[in-house]
């Protein structure tokens, strides 16, 4: 028996731990065992949630489990967690202790005074506060094996007295009161929690959950055609409306928008509660571009947030005016009078560098000048005369070669004409003394 008791006693330190791998809460339905730790190796089988499988190894990601036919197969490390399930050590204390208690039995069948047995550990097992109770996702479980118990002693049976003669057997005596329970050791600390493992990949779409309620009042009824917008008549019944969608244009009244949005028919911008209405065009710089009327009845046109045109309600155009005084009024201060005569900007508070145009300078710029006969291409049936803006002078040239000014022309033959009239009055001086 005390053989037995011994080998009992160093067999309480061998109880250990029984790893489990287990999905992760959030895996919805399974995880995928690979033949070999990589991503793209076989799969071997499914862990369904709520399932479990033994752990024969970790290391590098991937967690080794057994499976049912014996073989062992890979799950990513991201995607479960290993549990170490904790074998009641109090439990295995009573079990051996019966055994032991069996084997004495067996031993001795007829002893006058049956030994105290050791004290059962289940009552101080069931004492002991529930373990903490686990997190549902974690990355890494720590636990700490209970200190083994120290071997309890096992009270030795009396001995019997000397035997009398051979008589019939007596009847067995009653098993005595069980001895003093041995203290627990010391439940050892838990474990630090390990780090949050990182986001795993995105699990498979759930399936389609059930159709919700139907709205107060009765059953809906929605009716439409595709691409539509749709339109409640009231607040369960609805159709299609006006506005088209093809993902990528929006088309009121129309159904072959060529712009992200058209428009079949007029837009009317109407802001009740300031004296300004418009439209707006911001560009990702910032930049904006607008067409404004205010309560002045004047509409604004804007471009690169700078007011360009004026048109007020008498129909002035100001271009860089805001305030135009004449049909056509440009900030240089040329403009189209009232008659529809274009009158240039002449002031000599927006000239500089003023010079007298010589009579040598005048006359060669009038020997160089070529009249010509010709129609604009975009007006083929209206015939002009004029110069060629390549080949006039260089004193009557724009800087583009491009255009005319007529005013540089009539200053030429203005000064040509002063100088002839001036001749033809001295030749006239000296015939009168001549007679």
């Amino acid at each position: 028996m005390k053989t037995l008791f011994a080998w009992t006693i160093m067999a309480l330190p061998l109880i250990g731990l029984a790893d489990t791998v287990v999905p992760v809460d959030a895996v919805e339905n399974y995880v995928n065992i690979r033949k070999a730790p990589a991503a793209g190796s076989e799969a071997v089988g499914r862990l369904q949630q709520g399932s479990s499988l033994p752990l024969v190894a970790s290391a590098d990601g991937w967690n080794e489990v057994q499976l049912e036919d014996g073989s062992t197969g890979f799950i990513s490390a991201e995607w479960t967690t290993v549990i170490a399930e904790e074998v009641d050590s109090a439990q295995a204390v009573v079990e051996t202790e019966a055994a032991v208690d069996a084997a004495s039995i067996a031993a001795d069948p007829e002893p006058e005074v049956e030994p105290e047995p050791v004290a059962e550990v289940a009552a101080a097992a069931e004492a002991e506060p529930d373990p903490e109770p686990v997190p549902d996702v974690v990355s890494e479980v720590v636990v700490e094996p209970e200190p083994a118990h120290e071997p309890v002693a096992v009270a030795t049976a009396a001995q019997p007295g000397p035997l009398g003669g051979k008589g019939p057997a007596g009847d067995t005596g009653p098993r005595g009161e069980r001895g003093q329970d041995g203290k627990k050791g010391p439940r050892g600390d838990k474990g630090p929690r390990g780090a949050q493992g990182p986001q795993g990949e995105r699990g498979p779409p759930g399936k389609q959950g059930p159709p919700g309620p139907t709205g107060e009042g009765g059953t809906g009824s929605i009716k439409g055609g595709v691409g539509y917008l749709v339109k409640f008549k009231d607040e369960i019944t609805g159709n299609a409306s006006q506005v088209f969608d093809n993902g990528n244009q929006v088309g009121v009244g129309t159904v072959e928008p060529k712009q992200r949005l058209e428009v079949n028919g007029n837009i009317q911008i109407h802001d009740k509660n300031s004296s300004v209405a418009g439209l707006m065009i911001t560009q990702s710089s910032g930049e904006t571009g607008y067409i404004m009327h205010n309560r002045a009845s004047t509409l604004t046109i804007g471009a690169g947030s700078v007011d360009r045109m004026t048109i007020d309600r008498d129909g002035n155009i100001g271009i860089g005016m805001a305030r135009p005084t004449h049909p056509i009024h440009l900030e240089s201060g040329a403009h189209v009078t009232a008659g529809g005569v274009w009158t240039n900007s002449s002031s000599q508070s927006r000239k500089e560098n003023i010079q007298a145009l010589s009579v040598e300078d005048a006359l060669a710029a009038l020997a160089d000048l070529q009249p010509v006969r010709f129609n604009y291409k975009a007006e083929t049936d209206e015939s002009y005369v004029g110069f060629i803006a390549e080949d006039v002078p260089e004193l009557v040239a724009t800087t583009d070669r491009d255009s005319l000014s007529a005013m540089d022309i009539v200053a030429v033959l203005t000064k040509v004409i002063q100088e002839q009239q001036r001749r033809i009055e001295e030749l006239e001086s000296r015939l009168a003394v001549e007679n």
